[in-house]
């Protein structure tokens, strides 16, 4: 009887369905990575943004990026080009952002057996498929009231999830994280549009235009400017599309905390230190002043300056980049916090206590910008400046293997890749953590 017990509970136990793994990110050591795409790819924006959150969070792996984005391409169009732009690279892995463009004439499941051809060349080439859905149209839309391409989009989108689970394939779909996200956020910042007009004394009617404005003030979500165009969006679109795509691919999403404890710090400086992923050392406390000096194992999130508006909009961004500094014990009243010298931001007692995420300050003036932020430009410029000789280097492959080439330009291809190489290093350089020295200083 007992053992007919058991069976029955193990039985019982096997049937119960276990919670899906946490993906685990497909960046590996040593790794080459094509991201095949359209002109939202070429845009180098999101691509870019992606790229540096990995060599910010990653120091310790060696890979590099190549963006191999055309304006207009679908799935045969950019088949037909993969030889000399993506296999060229000898890439380890490819990712595919497409969909836009073949979401004009090609059904949903043609675009699927389409992929599937892709993923066979992929793997032809010895090299590991990622997919990326097709980022929404920003036209309005949302799941409850889907129109126009987005209906499209959407039916690839879940698909793809179907195939890519079948395939064993890592897979973001950024179509479903964004879209009502967009949606939203789309109707406030057409509110945000009318300020304008409602300060127009001579327009009929003008005082229900700002009896309407002043209601939708009382919402604490405001809009925000996605820039662009629907298909094309900003860079604060973009930022937002970079996050949804690390974040369904299981991207490391904590950089490092330190917890401070100010009263101990008076007495027993080395004791009064909680830190995890960053060392920190130096610990004084003088008078209304507490300095340390912190040195992180990686790096937060690179956020790009016309970019920053969207973190007020998108929690995912700084969900990726917990980067955090708390500051307990402290006397009542307002504290300034400097980072090597400059003027980082202003909190109270009780913000600190409970914590700042350090990648959401201000980037500050172009006198004295913040510390932390300028890596991170220094980061995303670095990854820009490597990109425009990938692009050049992709022109000279696209010679060498046209039909009749001159094998010259073979070894001419050949001879510019240690360029390209190097300007990969410089973006390693760009995002080694720095040593920076913190004060907290009363406010006067």
């Amino acid at each position: 009887m007992r053992l007919a017990c058991l069976s029955l509970f193990a039985a019982t136990l096997l049937a119960v369905p276990l919670p899906a793994a946490e993906p685990t990110f497909p960046l590996k050591d040593g790794d080459i990575w094509v991201m095949a795409g359209d002109s939202i790819t070429a845009q180098h924006l999101h691509s870019n943004y992606f790229e540096a959150f990995c060599y910010a969070r990653y120091p310790k792996l060696k890979f590099a990026f190549r963006n191999s984005g055309v304006g207009g391409h679908t799935i045969p169009s950019t088949l037909a080009r993969f030889d000399y732009d993506v296999a060229a690279w000898k890439p380890t892995v490819v990712s595919v952002e497409l969909g836009m463009n073949d979401a004009g004439n090609t059904p949903t499941d043609q675009f699927v057996a389409n992929m599937g051809t892709m993923v066979q060349r992929i793997r032809e080439i010895h090299a590991r498929p990622v997919i990326f859905s097709a980022s929404p149209v920003n036209d309005g839309t949302t799941a409850a009231r889907n129109t126009g391409r987005n209906v499209r989009l959407e039916e690839y989108a879940t698909a793809l999830k179907a195939f890519c689970a079948k395939e064993e394939i890592p897979f973001a779909d950024q179509f479903h994280a964004l879209h009502d996200v967009w949606g939203k956020n789309k109707v406030r910042e057409s509110i945000a549009s009318l300020k304008p007009l409602a300060a127009d004394d001579s327009l009929a009617g003008v005082e229900h235009l700002r009896a309407f404005l002043a209601a939708q003030e009382k919402d604490p979500a405001k809009g925000v400017s996605l820039q662009g165009d629907p298909v094309h969006p900003g860079p604060p679109g973009q930022l937002m599309m970079a996050a949804a795509l690390l974040k369904a691919l299981g991207a490391e999403p904590k950089v490092s905390s330190a917890t401070i404890d100010a009263a101990q710090a008076v007495t027993h400086p080395k004791d009064a230190v909680k830190a995890t992923g960053c060392t920190v050392t130096e610990v004084q406390a003088e008078g209304s002043t507490l300095s340390f000096d912190r040195l992180d194992d990686c790096l937060p999130f690179p956020i790009p300056e016309d970019a920053r508006a969207v973190l007020a909009v998108d929690p995912t961004v700084l969900a990726l980049s917990q980067y955090t500094l708390a500051v307990t014990n402290l006397a009542p009243g307002d504290y300034v916090l400097k980072i090597d010298g400059v003027e980082c931001g202003h909190f109270n007692r009780d913000a600190l206590s409970a914590g700042i995420n350090l990648t959401a300050l201000p980037a500050g003036g172009p006198k004295a910008l913040n510390p932390i932020a300028a890596q991170g430009r220094a980061i995303l410029a670095a990854v820009a400046a490597k990109e425009g000789l990938v692009g050049q280097w992709r022109g000279m492959s696209q010679r060498a293997h046209a039909k009749n080439a001159d094998p010259k330009l073979n070894e001419n291809l050949t001879a510019e890749l240690p360029k390209v190489e190097a300007a990969d290093a410089k973006i390693r350089a760009a995002a080694t953590p720095k040593k920076h020295h913190f004060e907290v200083v009363a406010a006067k």
